[in-house]
């Protein structure tokens, strides 16, 4: 019997020794958390909804957000709407808008997009907003809507002749002066609307001139208005950022030109093609990114989680976390076990648990090095 002949193995060769890999560089954008950085570039849009209860860490989040993207993009501009006076960020310029304030803010500002602006859709869209921030009844919306137009009349503001939109607009002490004429002439209505509207005469914010939007950081801080005044303002100013974003037209690649903060969604009005709408539907490809957050579920609609590329849980109410859940597409156990200052954050279709570094701590960390 023979032996099977093996063939010889082939002589060692010593390998070249393999280069060490470069190290990994950073990812961009900013650290929300250990191991957790979140670039707006990277997303299909750069809006944020974000959801925590009292306590959970949601200001600091958010005020941290707004803090790293300030310092990490130069060229952008960041703007808060400020309901509770807690939105202050290191580096802002602030505008309050009360009783005394210098500055202030008008509704009645016309848009000049040929395409959906002038005044008899600008005084619809204020018309909506008092009768939903003011709790106006049908006949109470058609005066104002009838007011409203006389007023831009009696500035040469019309409808069918554009260049005429540029001229001054009305504010409400034009409405206030229009209303008392109605109520000499006898009008009862005008009577019961002006007292509907004595808030927003009284403390003047719609009557005079604006502040200037150019600072990089900007905060409004509506905390010393009436929920119902502060609600007028703030629909306002993030009605006239679409406006104006629409107007530069469409932006290149997807980094935004602007941020608008709000903490609160609850006291936004809540009308149909609100400023929030619009620019969830529209404000990626003109620039305008919204941070939207809310206590509840209940103030998040489907459309604005849905259409939020960047979805950030904190932890809710235990009688919220089955909605929550469901809503944001997380597992209810997760949601549950959530405490103050972690998150269950979704970036597109990535999701991770984030140990939030809070606002508080960043600050501190800059100033001691």
């Amino acid at each position: 019997m023979f032996s099977r002949q093996e063939k010889p193995l082939p002589s060692a060769v010593l390998q070249p020794k393999a280069k060490e890999a470069p190290p990994i560089a950073p990812k961009s954008g900013i650290v929300l958390g250990e191991e957790c950085n979140w670039n707006p570039e990277e997303l299909p849009n750069s809006h944020i909804v974000a959801i925590g209860a009292s306590g959970s860490g949601k200001t600091q989040t958010l005020k941290a957000i707004a803090y790293e993207l300030h310092r990490t993009y130069p060229k952008m501009q960041i703007v808060v709407i400020d309901f509770h006076g807690d939105q202050q960020i290191e580096g802002e310029t602030c505008y309050p808008l009360h009783m005394a304030s210098r500055y202030g803010i008008n509704p009645l500002v016309v848009n000049l997009d040929p395409e959906g602006g002038g005044p008899n859709l600008q005084a619809i869209a204020v018309a909506a907003v008092l009768k939903k921030a003011l709790q106006l009844g049908p006949i109470q919306e058609g005066l104002s809507l009838d007011i409203l137009g006389e007023c831009y009349r009696r500035r040469y503001i019309y409808q069918e002749h554009p260049p005429s939109w540029k001229n001054e607009p009305p504010n409400f002490d034009d409405v206030e002066q229009v209303i008392e004429g109605r109520i000499a002439d006898g009008c009862k209505d005008s009577q019961k609307l002006k007292l509907k509207l004595a808030a927003t005469f009284q403390y003047g914010v719609f009557s005079r001139p604006a502040f200037p939007l150019k600072d990089r950081l900007l905060r409004i801080d509506l905390c010393k208005l009436p929920p119902a005044l502060g609600a007028i303002a703030a629909e306002s100013l993030a009605r006239q950022l679409m406006d104006s974003h629409r107007l530069m037209g469409e932006i290149d690649g997807k980094l935004p030109r602007t941020y608008l903060f709000i903490d609160e969604a609850k006291e936004m009005p809540k009308v149909s093609g609100s400023a929030c709408d619009r620019i969830i539907a529209d404000g990626r490809k003109y620039g305008l990114a919204l941070a939207l957050a809310s206590q509840s579920e209940r103030h998040l609609s489907l459309d604005v989680i849905g259409n939020s590329s960047t979805k950030i849980v904190l932890p809710v109410d235990q009688t919220e976390v089955k909605k929550v859940a469901n809503k944001f597409r997380f597992a209810e156990s997760r949601v549950a076990q959530l405490v103050p200052l972690t998150a269950l954050c979704r970036f597109g279709n990535q999701a991770l648990f984030v140990e939030i570094v809070p606002y508080y701590q960043r600050i501190s960390d800059a100033e001691s090095s």
